[in-house]
């Protein structure tokens, strides 16, 4: 008993001064792309971003000016594995936040991605952005059947939907099932599909959200050789919004691009929601309510995977 103390110290320990060191390393490349700015050099500013952003970021060298007042100040880091995510403030300029995606390439830190913001993010919505493996529900091949429906049965045949909820240790899980067969993201639409409401989730101990949950109809152009679009396709979007107190908790979409949070198969819209995205570290003694704004069309008393 006393070695196997020891050794979960020593792991703990190692653990702890991995992340430590990972941390400073991410921190390093936010420090390598500020002086890079300032200075103008394009090479070493183009070397914090990952090789698949190399064609990209090699259009923007025309561009490349000194900026001497270029200041980054990290906020937050976040790394699961082999990626992480930076928040940072950038007080000389507008917008002022830019959040940062990381991946470890070569056994180095590099830059994948960055979103602008006007506002602060919300410190939680790292766990969207690097959301945790399988919970219990998705392990057990989500077993929806085993899930009770939210909506009287006699409803769903006139509103054109159902819902279901369910929720594990890692994700709230969301169900809302179409009387008929929904677009897959991405494909050409002309009207979104929709009807259902948006959701008030009520939970026991980290209070009240609003989940706008939809379908927008997004626009993809083609280009010509002088760069004026001269097509345009429409095609389906599905998002979602987690507020709290009139608040973006976090959000995402999957159009063109893929959500792990969202999934669209068939009749079936599948929303899963990171509980520590809510705050909850631990949903043994958690309930949860899900309603619409009037509570009148769906009311869901939550159950736990498993029970």
């Amino acid at each position: 008993m006393r070695c196997a103390r020891v050794f979960a110290i020593l792991l703990l320990t190692v653990t702890t001064a991995c992340t430590q060191s990972d941390q400073r390393r991410v921190g390093a490349v936010l420090k390598q792309l500020e002086h890079a700015e300032q200075a103008g050099n394009f090479n070493a500013w183009a070397g914090v971003w990952t090789r698949d952003k190399s064609v990209e970021i090699e259009k923007l060298r025309p561009y490349m000016r000194p900026r001497p007042e270029a200041q980054y100040r990290a906020m937050k880091v976040f790394i699961r594995g082999d990626q992480a995510v930076l928040f940072v403030q950038r007080p000389f300029a507008s917008p002022s936040f830019v959040t940062m995606m990381l991946r470890r390439e070569g056994g180095q830190w590099k830059i994948q991605d960055q979103m602008w913001r006007d506002t602060a993010p919300d410190g939680n919505s790292v766990y969207a952005l690097l959301p945790p493996g399988p919970g219990a529900f998705a392990r057990a091949g989500s077993p929806w059947d085993q899930v009770a429906p939210g909506v009287d049965p006699n409803q769903p045949a006139r509103r054109g939907w159902q819902m279901k909820a369910v929720f594990d240790e890692s994700y709230l899980y969301i169900r809302i099932q179409s009387s008929t067969e929904l677009p897959a993201p991405g494909s050409t639409i002309r009207t979104p599909p929709g009807g259902w409401p948006v959701l008030h989730i009520d939970t026991s101990d980290a209070g009240q959200f609003v989940l706008w949950d939809a379908v927008n109809v997004g626009d993809q152009a083609t280009f010509d050789e002088h760069g004026k679009a001269n097509s345009h396709r429409p095609f389906a979007a599905y998002m979602i919004r987690l507020e709290r107190n009139d608040h973006e908790v976090f959000s995402t979409s999957a159009g063109l691009d893929p959500s792990p949070l969202l999934r669209v198969a068939g009749r079936d819209y599948d929303i899963r929601i990171p509980l520590a995205t809510m705050g909850i570290t631990d949903s043994r003694a958690t309930r949860m309510t899900i309603g619409d704004a009037q509570r009148a069309m769906v009311s869901i008393a939550v159950q736990r995977f498993p029970r």
